[in-house]
């Protein structure tokens, strides 16, 4: 292979590399925005975070994780709670983003209400087992808030 073989690869994937990286910053303002613009008291304070991922803290005791994984040209989000100790924090659901700026394939990166509406699908079991929980006035515990939530089976 010659040295404008490997040049013209390496820009072929710093391009892409690049595209990725802006769609994925695409996506956390635009979550970002919902939460914030939105009139709905979600009890979300968000948290500070390196650049790959997006934090939020709910009800002053848990940190809701939003996350591109999967290593160098990684397309899967990952959404994560922790307890405010800390901890290992427990997978609750995924997504794909591709690099044309699609969620899942169906939704556009860039329309605040759907990409809103997607985040709280994919947190909705955590609500509902706080929810539940407070109910019958249990106490909580990661792996009840966990439980029933969308997670990938993970190997």
């Amino acid at each position: 292979m010659t040295i404008w073989e490997i040049s013209e690869k390496a820009d072929f994937i710093a391009g892409r590399h690049h595209r990725l990286q802006e769609e994925w910053r695409h996506y956390c303002n635009t979550l970002v925005q919902g939460i914030t613009l939105s009139k709905a008291r979600l009890h979300h304070a968000i948290g500070c975070a390196p650049e790959q991922q997006l934090s939020f803290v709910l009800f002053e005791h848990f940190t809701l994780s939003v996350t591109l994984v999967g290593g160098f040209n990684g397309h899967t989000i990952e959404y994560a709670i922790a307890g405010k100790d800390g901890g290992e924090p427990r997978v609750i659901a995924q997504a794909q983003l591709s690099s044309d700026g699609l969620i899942d394939g169906v939704i556009n990166n860039r329309d605040r209400e759907k990409v809103l509406n997607h985040y709280l699908d994919a947190i909705a079991d955590v609500y509902n087992n706080l929810y539940a929980a407070m109910e019958t006035d249990s106490p909580v515990t990661l792996t009840a808030i966990a439980r029933n939530a969308h997670a990938p089976a993970l190997a």
